[in-house]
Protein backbone atom coordinates (compact mmCIF):
# COMPACT_ATOMS: atom_id res chain seq x y z
CA UNK A 1 0.00 0.00 0.00
CA UNK A 2 2.98 2.42 0.70
CA UNK A 3 4.33 2.01 -2.51
CA UNK A 4 0.72 2.19 -4.68
CA UNK A 5 0.46 5.77 -2.01
CA UNK A 6 3.85 7.03 -3.14
CA UNK A 7 3.17 5.80 -7.44
CA UNK A 8 0.01 7.72 -7.03
CA UNK A 9 1.59 10.89 -5.13
CA UNK A 10 4.07 11.49 -8.08
CA UNK A 11 1.78 10.97 -10.51
CA UNK A 12 -0.48 14.12 -8.93
CA UNK A 13 2.96 15.75 -8.60
CA UNK A 14 3.93 15.37 -11.78
CA UNK A 15 2.26 16.25 -14.87
CA UNK A 16 1.26 14.45 -17.79
CA UNK A 17 2.92 15.22 -20.87
CA UNK A 18 1.17 15.09 -24.33
CA UNK A 19 2.73 15.51 -27.32
CA UNK A 20 1.08 16.31 -30.64
CA UNK A 21 2.69 17.20 -34.12
CA UNK A 22 1.14 19.30 -36.47
CA UNK A 23 2.27 21.76 -39.98
CA UNK A 24 3.94 25.25 -38.67
CA UNK A 25 2.13 28.11 -40.04
CA UNK A 26 3.69 31.03 -38.02
CA UNK A 27 4.48 34.06 -39.88
CA UNK A 28 6.01 35.71 -36.39
CA UNK A 29 9.54 37.08 -36.20
CA UNK A 30 12.81 34.37 -34.97
CA UNK A 31 14.22 35.79 -31.77
CA UNK A 32 17.44 35.35 -31.84
CA UNK A 33 19.48 34.88 -27.70
CA UNK A 34 23.20 35.45 -27.48
CA UNK A 35 25.38 35.26 -24.69
CA UNK A 36 29.15 34.61 -26.31
CA UNK A 37 32.68 34.86 -24.61
CA UNK A 38 35.15 35.69 -27.04
CA UNK A 39 38.25 35.40 -25.11
CA UNK A 40 40.80 36.99 -27.38
CA UNK A 41 39.30 39.53 -30.02
CA UNK A 42 38.44 43.02 -28.51
CA UNK A 43 34.90 44.16 -28.67
CA UNK A 44 36.27 46.76 -31.04
CA UNK A 45 37.13 44.64 -33.79
CA UNK A 46 33.11 42.50 -34.00
CA UNK A 47 30.41 43.13 -35.75
CA UNK A 48 27.26 41.59 -35.78
CA UNK A 49 24.89 40.59 -38.51
CA UNK A 50 22.23 38.87 -39.97
CA UNK A 51 21.05 38.18 -43.28
CA UNK A 52 18.63 36.02 -44.48
CA UNK A 53 17.08 33.59 -47.96
CA UNK A 54 14.99 36.35 -49.03
CA UNK A 55 18.08 39.06 -49.28
CA UNK A 56 16.89 40.61 -45.73
CA UNK A 57 20.54 41.62 -44.09
CA UNK A 58 20.72 43.63 -41.15
CA UNK A 59 24.25 44.58 -40.98
CA UNK A 60 26.29 45.76 -37.83
CA UNK A 61 23.69 45.14 -35.42
CA UNK A 62 23.26 47.49 -32.48
CA UNK A 63 20.08 47.31 -30.91
CA UNK A 64 19.33 44.69 -28.04
CA UNK A 65 23.06 43.00 -28.75
CA UNK A 66 25.63 44.80 -26.35
CA UNK A 67 29.61 44.10 -25.37
CA UNK A 68 31.35 44.06 -22.06
CA UNK A 69 35.49 44.19 -22.34
CA UNK A 70 36.53 41.16 -20.47
CA UNK A 71 40.16 39.66 -20.13
CA UNK A 72 41.49 36.21 -21.71
CA UNK A 73 39.99 34.72 -18.59
CA UNK A 74 36.18 35.96 -18.85
CA UNK A 75 36.55 38.21 -15.93
CA UNK A 76 34.61 41.63 -17.10
CA UNK A 77 37.54 44.54 -17.58
CA UNK A 78 34.19 47.52 -16.81
CA UNK A 79 31.72 45.61 -14.93
CA UNK A 80 29.75 48.81 -14.67
CA UNK A 81 29.69 49.35 -18.57
CA UNK A 82 27.33 47.97 -20.55
CA UNK A 83 27.26 49.17 -24.22
CA UNK A 84 25.46 48.86 -27.34
CA UNK A 85 27.47 47.97 -30.14
CA UNK A 86 27.63 50.92 -32.48
CA UNK A 87 25.95 53.13 -29.77
CA UNK A 88 27.67 56.52 -29.98
CA UNK A 89 28.18 56.58 -26.36
CA UNK A 90 30.04 53.44 -26.45
CA UNK A 91 32.53 55.15 -29.50
CA UNK A 92 32.99 58.32 -27.80
CA UNK A 93 33.85 56.82 -24.59
CA UNK A 94 36.66 53.86 -26.60
CA UNK A 95 37.58 55.96 -29.40
CA UNK A 96 36.87 59.60 -28.93
CA UNK A 97 39.58 62.20 -27.95
CA UNK A 98 38.82 65.81 -26.44
CA UNK A 99 40.56 67.12 -29.37
CA UNK A 100 37.26 65.46 -31.61
CA UNK A 101 35.01 68.68 -29.97
CA UNK A 102 37.42 71.05 -32.52
CA UNK A 103 35.95 69.50 -35.72
CA UNK A 104 32.77 71.62 -36.78
CA UNK A 105 31.87 70.01 -39.75
CA UNK A 106 34.52 67.62 -40.69
CA UNK A 107 34.82 66.08 -44.00
CA UNK A 108 33.96 62.44 -45.02
CA UNK A 109 36.66 62.02 -47.43
CA UNK A 110 34.46 61.44 -50.36
CA UNK A 111 32.09 59.80 -48.84
CA UNK A 112 29.36 62.89 -47.95
CA UNK A 113 25.14 62.54 -48.21
CA UNK A 114 23.09 65.25 -48.27
CA UNK A 115 21.79 62.98 -45.23
CA UNK A 116 25.41 62.87 -43.66
CA UNK A 117 27.08 65.93 -45.00
CA UNK A 118 29.80 65.95 -42.50
CA UNK A 119 31.71 63.55 -40.18
CA UNK A 120 33.24 64.45 -37.00
CA UNK A 121 34.79 61.43 -35.63
CA UNK A 122 36.26 58.49 -36.92
CA UNK A 123 33.55 56.32 -36.45
CA UNK A 124 31.16 58.51 -38.65
CA UNK A 125 33.41 58.41 -41.48
CA UNK A 126 33.82 54.52 -41.52
CA UNK A 127 30.18 54.08 -41.26
CA UNK A 128 30.08 56.42 -44.63
CA UNK A 129 32.45 54.35 -46.09
CA UNK A 130 30.27 51.47 -45.20
CA UNK A 131 27.15 52.86 -46.69
CA UNK A 132 29.09 53.53 -50.02
CA UNK A 133 31.03 49.90 -50.19
CA UNK A 134 34.45 51.17 -49.76
CA UNK A 135 37.29 49.78 -47.85
CA UNK A 136 38.76 51.61 -44.56
CA UNK A 137 42.39 51.05 -44.90
CA UNK A 138 45.27 53.54 -43.45
CA UNK A 139 44.37 56.01 -40.56
CA UNK A 140 46.66 58.25 -41.05
CA UNK A 141 44.42 59.70 -43.90
CA UNK A 142 41.92 60.89 -41.57
CA UNK A 143 42.54 64.22 -39.78
CA UNK A 144 39.59 62.66 -37.58
CA UNK A 145 41.40 59.34 -36.74
CA UNK A 146 44.79 60.94 -36.33
CA UNK A 147 43.23 63.62 -33.66
CA UNK A 148 41.14 61.08 -31.87
CA UNK A 149 44.51 58.38 -31.75
CA UNK A 150 42.12 56.18 -32.81
CA UNK A 151 44.98 53.51 -33.89
CA UNK A 152 46.05 53.59 -30.31
CA UNK A 153 42.80 53.12 -29.10
CA UNK A 154 42.74 49.90 -30.97
CA UNK A 155 46.18 49.00 -29.60
CA UNK A 156 45.24 49.22 -26.64
CA UNK A 157 42.34 46.73 -26.89
CA UNK A 158 44.21 44.41 -28.14
CA UNK A 159 45.00 42.24 -25.44
CA UNK A 160 41.69 41.58 -24.23
CA UNK A 161 38.31 40.26 -25.43
CA UNK A 162 35.03 40.27 -25.64
CA UNK A 163 31.66 39.38 -24.36
CA UNK A 164 28.64 39.79 -26.58
CA UNK A 165 24.90 39.15 -25.62
CA UNK A 166 21.85 40.14 -25.97
CA UNK A 167 18.74 39.22 -28.69
CA UNK A 168 18.03 40.22 -32.32
CA UNK A 169 14.75 39.69 -34.45
CA UNK A 170 14.75 38.18 -37.81
CA UNK A 171 12.70 36.69 -40.40
CA UNK A 172 11.28 33.30 -40.17
CA UNK A 173 12.93 31.98 -42.84
CA UNK A 174 16.59 30.20 -43.17
CA UNK A 175 19.38 32.57 -42.77
CA UNK A 176 22.27 32.84 -40.60
CA UNK A 177 23.80 35.21 -37.53
CA UNK A 178 27.63 35.94 -38.14
CA UNK A 179 29.55 37.68 -35.70
CA UNK A 180 33.01 38.63 -37.19
CA UNK A 181 36.42 41.11 -37.13
CA UNK A 182 35.22 43.85 -39.06
CA UNK A 183 32.57 45.46 -40.94
CA UNK A 184 30.31 44.03 -43.50
CA UNK A 185 30.04 46.21 -46.61
CA UNK A 186 28.57 45.77 -49.84
CA UNK A 187 30.56 45.84 -53.05
CA UNK A 188 29.58 44.87 -56.72
CA UNK A 189 26.39 43.43 -55.25
CA UNK A 190 27.84 41.15 -52.84
CA UNK A 191 29.09 41.53 -49.20
CA UNK A 192 32.20 41.30 -48.00
CA UNK A 193 33.90 41.87 -44.75
CA UNK A 194 36.38 44.68 -44.22
CA UNK A 195 38.34 43.80 -41.67
CA UNK A 196 41.82 45.29 -42.74
CA UNK A 197 41.76 47.52 -40.30
CA UNK A 198 42.03 45.42 -37.09
CA UNK A 199 44.73 42.90 -38.96
CA UNK A 200 47.70 43.91 -36.15
CA UNK A 201 48.92 40.27 -35.78
CA UNK A 202 47.99 38.96 -39.48
CA UNK A 203 45.39 36.35 -38.07
CA UNK A 204 42.49 36.57 -36.03
CA UNK A 205 41.95 33.97 -32.13
CA UNK A 206 38.71 33.05 -32.39
CA UNK A 207 38.58 31.07 -29.42
CA UNK A 208 35.12 31.74 -27.70
CA UNK A 209 32.82 30.47 -25.19
CA UNK A 210 29.19 30.04 -25.66
CA UNK A 211 27.45 30.70 -22.58
CA UNK A 212 24.06 30.49 -24.23
CA UNK A 213 22.41 30.31 -27.52
CA UNK A 214 18.75 30.11 -28.35
CA UNK A 215 15.59 30.90 -30.66
CA UNK A 216 12.28 32.29 -28.80
CA UNK A 217 11.09 31.97 -25.17
CA UNK A 218 12.97 30.04 -22.14
CA UNK A 219 10.68 27.30 -21.09
CA UNK A 220 10.65 24.41 -18.62
CA UNK A 221 12.69 21.83 -19.16
CA UNK A 222 14.18 22.97 -22.77
CA UNK A 223 17.76 21.61 -23.57
CA UNK A 224 19.80 24.70 -25.81
CA UNK A 225 22.93 21.70 -27.38
CA UNK A 226 25.41 24.60 -27.52
CA UNK A 227 25.25 26.50 -24.20
CA UNK A 228 28.20 25.91 -22.31
CA UNK A 229 30.21 24.86 -25.96
CA UNK A 230 33.76 26.04 -26.22
CA UNK A 231 36.24 26.42 -28.52
CA UNK A 232 39.86 27.19 -28.15
CA UNK A 233 41.99 27.91 -31.17
CA UNK A 234 45.59 26.99 -31.14
CA UNK A 235 46.69 27.20 -34.62
CA UNK A 236 48.96 29.95 -34.89
CA UNK A 237 48.91 29.95 -39.18
CA UNK A 238 45.28 30.88 -40.26
CA UNK A 239 42.01 32.22 -38.74
CA UNK A 240 39.73 29.66 -37.95
CA UNK A 241 35.73 29.95 -39.23
CA UNK A 242 33.26 28.16 -37.11
CA UNK A 243 29.93 27.02 -38.58
CA UNK A 244 26.71 26.13 -36.38
CA UNK A 245 24.27 24.41 -38.35
CA UNK A 246 20.42 24.59 -36.74
CA UNK A 247 17.31 22.80 -37.62
CA UNK A 248 14.64 25.06 -35.95
CA UNK A 249 11.73 23.55 -34.53
CA UNK A 250 8.52 25.68 -33.53
CA UNK A 251 7.54 24.50 -30.30
CA UNK A 252 4.24 25.32 -27.96
CA UNK A 253 4.59 24.37 -24.46
CA UNK A 254 1.03 24.51 -22.50
CA UNK A 255 0.56 24.28 -19.03
CA UNK A 256 -1.72 25.57 -15.93
CA UNK A 257 0.41 29.00 -15.99
CA UNK A 258 -0.18 29.83 -19.70
CA UNK A 259 0.70 29.40 -23.27
CA UNK A 260 4.61 30.47 -24.67
CA UNK A 261 4.96 30.08 -28.10
CA UNK A 262 8.68 29.26 -28.78
CA UNK A 263 11.13 27.03 -30.71
CA UNK A 264 14.07 24.22 -30.01
CA UNK A 265 16.67 23.27 -32.28
CA UNK A 266 19.34 20.65 -33.19
CA UNK A 267 22.86 21.49 -34.21
CA UNK A 268 25.82 20.05 -35.81
CA UNK A 269 29.19 22.08 -36.22
CA UNK A 270 31.83 22.65 -39.03
CA UNK A 271 35.12 24.60 -38.92
CA UNK A 272 37.51 25.10 -41.61
CA UNK A 273 41.00 27.31 -41.53
CA UNK A 274 41.12 30.29 -43.38
CA UNK A 275 44.48 31.16 -44.71
CA UNK A 276 45.98 34.13 -46.61
CA UNK A 277 47.01 34.55 -50.00
CA UNK A 278 49.45 36.56 -51.70
CA UNK A 279 47.17 39.81 -51.46
CA UNK A 280 46.07 39.68 -48.28
CA UNK A 281 42.93 38.10 -48.52
CA UNK A 282 41.39 34.57 -47.56
CA UNK A 283 41.78 31.94 -49.39
CA UNK A 284 38.75 29.89 -49.49
CA UNK A 285 35.10 30.62 -49.38
CA UNK A 286 34.48 32.36 -46.76
CA UNK A 287 35.82 34.97 -43.66
CA UNK A 288 37.01 34.14 -40.40
CA UNK A 289 34.22 34.21 -37.52
CA UNK A 290 31.30 32.22 -36.00
CA UNK A 291 27.89 32.00 -38.02
CA UNK A 292 24.94 30.48 -36.91
CA UNK A 293 23.54 29.23 -39.52
CA UNK A 294 19.37 28.17 -39.06
CA UNK A 295 16.71 26.16 -40.76
CA UNK A 296 13.00 26.06 -40.10
CA UNK A 297 11.33 22.96 -39.80
CA UNK A 298 7.97 22.82 -41.22
CA UNK A 299 6.77 20.41 -38.59
CA UNK A 300 5.69 21.98 -35.04
CA UNK A 301 5.60 20.56 -31.49
CA UNK A 302 2.82 21.45 -29.16
CA UNK A 303 3.40 20.10 -25.63
CA UNK A 304 0.63 20.41 -23.38
CA UNK A 305 1.09 19.60 -19.63
CA UNK A 306 -2.03 18.28 -17.85
CA UNK A 307 -2.05 18.01 -14.14
CA UNK A 308 -4.77 15.62 -11.71
CA UNK A 309 -6.99 17.82 -9.97
CA UNK A 310 -6.65 17.30 -6.19
CA UNK A 311 -10.01 15.22 -6.05
CA UNK A 312 -9.35 13.35 -8.46
CA UNK A 313 -5.90 12.43 -6.25
CA UNK A 314 -8.17 11.93 -3.31
CA UNK A 315 -10.65 9.58 -4.61
CA UNK A 316 -7.52 7.77 -6.33
CA UNK A 317 -5.84 7.21 -2.83
CA UNK A 318 -9.12 6.16 -1.25
CA UNK A 319 -9.78 3.82 -4.19
CA UNK A 320 -6.02 2.22 -3.17
CA UNK A 321 -6.80 1.91 0.65
CA UNK A 322 -10.34 0.38 -0.26
CA UNK A 323 -8.61 -2.15 -2.90
CA UNK A 324 -5.63 -2.96 -0.58
CA UNK A 325 -8.25 -3.57 2.36
CA UNK A 326 -10.44 -5.17 0.17
CA UNK A 327 -8.33 -7.69 -1.36
CA UNK A 328 -6.17 -8.16 2.32
CA UNK A 329 -9.96 -9.01 4.00
CA UNK A 330 -10.47 -11.55 1.05
CA UNK A 331 -7.10 -13.28 1.55
CA UNK A 332 -7.62 -13.22 5.43
CA UNK A 333 -11.25 -14.91 5.03
CA UNK A 334 -9.43 -17.51 2.33
CA UNK A 335 -6.85 -18.40 5.07
CA UNK A 336 -9.38 -18.71 7.84
CA UNK A 337 -11.58 -21.08 6.06
CA UNK A 338 -9.01 -22.80 4.40
CA UNK A 339 -7.39 -23.32 8.01
CA UNK A 340 -11.16 -23.94 10.11
CA UNK A 341 -11.45 -26.78 6.84
CA UNK A 342 -8.22 -28.46 7.35
CA UNK A 343 -8.65 -28.48 11.12
CA UNK A 344 -12.23 -29.90 11.15
CA UNK A 345 -10.87 -32.81 8.68
CA UNK A 346 -7.98 -33.52 10.93
CA UNK A 347 -10.42 -33.60 14.06
CA UNK A 348 -12.21 -35.99 12.19
CA UNK A 349 -9.46 -38.33 11.28
CA UNK A 350 -8.79 -38.65 14.72
CA UNK A 351 -11.89 -39.87 15.60
CA UNK A 352 -12.20 -42.33 13.10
Amino acid sequence: MVLLFFNETSRFVLSDVHPSLFVDDSADPLQVNLDIDFLALPCAFISVNAMDKTGGHQLNIHHNVYTTRIDKTGNPLNPQEKEEIGEDKYSQDIYLGDSATDIKCGSCYGAETEQVPCCNSCDEIQEAYRKKGWAFVNLNNYEQCVKEDYMGKLLAQRDEGCRVHGMLQVQRVGGHVNIVPGKFILQNSRFVVDSNLYQFDGDFNLTHRINHFSFGIEYPGRKNPLDGMKKIWVDEDGSPMYEYYTQVVSTIYEDKTGIINTNQYSVTEYMEVLRRDNFGGFVGRGVPGLFFMYELSPISIDYVFHQKSFLHFLTNLCAIIGGVFTVATLIDTFIFKGLNTLQKKIELGKQG
